[in-house]
């Protein structure tokens, strides 16, 4: 438990409790570590993907922490999007919290392994202390989710970070925007 995840699920149970009370139809969702393009890393509460390719891009050690065996479930955004644009156009709901994610592990090393071929340079890494608080593996249970939303099929991570990467690199060769529109 963290303050965190209690108000995530305070969020939760506030929408069910509307739906209960006075027949608002509603679909809570659950989240899982979703990544992508226009994901930035550089504040504190940046997402691991999006860190570890800016710090390989600069060329900068990648910092796992704890031992780098950490298991997340990640989706790729265009995945939620269109689990999201399906959910609106068919007025989906559901009594319960539906994990959107769809049943996959992947440790730290592995992700890292992975954006390693991907960028096409191996990553300097340091091990740092485990973050307090982080639960070691999380695991979707995708039952509901492919009972609501069957046509649905993931974009697999492999893809997902070559398009993260590739967004991330674009940032490279475009200067920001200074002025005033």
């Amino acid at each position: 438990m963290s303050p965190y995840a209690v108000s995530k699920l305070a969020a939760e149970q506030y929408t069910l409790a509307y739906q209960t009370v006075y027949d608002l139809q509603t679909l809570a969702f659950r989240f899982f570590n979703v990544y992508g393009p226009r994901q930035r890393a550089g504040h504190v509460y940046a997402a691991v993907i999006p860190t570890f390719i800016d710090q390989m891009l600069r060329g900068e050690p990648v910092t796992i922490n704890g031992d780098g065996f950490t298991s997340r479930d990640f989706t790729y955004v265009g995945s939620v999007c269109r689990v999201l644009l399906d959910a609106v156009e068919r007025r989906v709901t559901h009594p319960e919290p539906v994990n959107l994610a769809f049943g996959t592990s992947t440790t730290l090393l592995a992700l890292l392994d992975e954006l390693e071929t991907t960028v096409g340079r191996p990553a300097r890494r340091i091990h740092g202390d485990p973050r307090p608080g982080d639960v070691p593996h999380a695991q979707a249970d995708n039952s509901s989710l492919r009972a609501l939303f069957p046509e649905v099929s993931p974009v697999d991570l492999s893809a997902g970070l070559a398009d993260t990467v590739e967004w991330f690199r674009s940032l490279e060769v475009v200067p920001e925007h200074r002025g005033h529109a």
